[in-house]
């Protein structure tokens, strides 16, 4: 049996682990990191055809809400990035939440009868903002370690993710024109 001053430190050690930072460190302002997040093209070819859009939203300094919406702009589903300056970077926590709207118990009883599909759901946020404030394609291969041994997945990757935009930007030009600047 533990001694009660072995148990009384543990708990003391798990506290202040619970209280440090959280989140993934980003050598980049939040300033930066929020501006990567509003431009960043939403997953499209893991997320499937029902996505046709999103909406980033800032409801205060420190957080970010990037909702996936289907054609009719209403909420599938919620990304949350909660910023933390730390230094000269950013500290980001990212967290799954229901949608705002009609979707919101659809959302409960789909993430209840498709338990792997909820399961990958928070792995997807958190590899959609990590290439958002890299600056790099989704990796798809973060769904399943064992796919990054697959030969040229890189390449696929690339390619997915020209897809996913091009798909975006089509759909965009048919609803609005296509006379407006090009994205950066």
């Amino acid at each position: 049996m533990a001694s009660p001053k072995f148990v009384a430190a543990a708990a003391a050690a798990m506290l202040l682990s619970a209280c440090g930072p959280q989140g993934e460190y980003y050598d980049k302002s939040p300033s930066a990191v929020v501006s990567a997040l509003r431009i960043a093209p939403l997953p499209t070819q893991v997320m499937g055809g029902t996505v046709a859009g999103k909406r980033v939203t800032q409801p205060d300094e420190g957080t970010v809400v990037i909702a996936a919406l289907d054609m009719n702009q209403t909420e599938l589903v919620r990304f949350v990035a909660t910023l933390t300056p730390d230094g000269s970077g950013t500290r980001v926590a990212v967290d799954v939440a229901p949608p705002e709207g009609r979707n919101k118990d659809r959302f409960a009883k789909a993430s209840e009868t498709n338990a792997l599909a909820a399961a990958m759901l928070p792995a997807l946020a958190k590899e959609h903002v990590d290439a958002a404030i890299d600056g790099r394609p989704f990796d798809m291969a973060s769904m399943n370690p064992a796919a990054k041994m697959v030969p040229g997945m890189a390449d696929a990757n690339r390619v997915a993710a020209d897809i996913s935009k091009m798909e975006q930007q089509h759909k965009f030009e048919s609803e609005y024109g296509d006379d407006w600047a090009a994205p950066e």
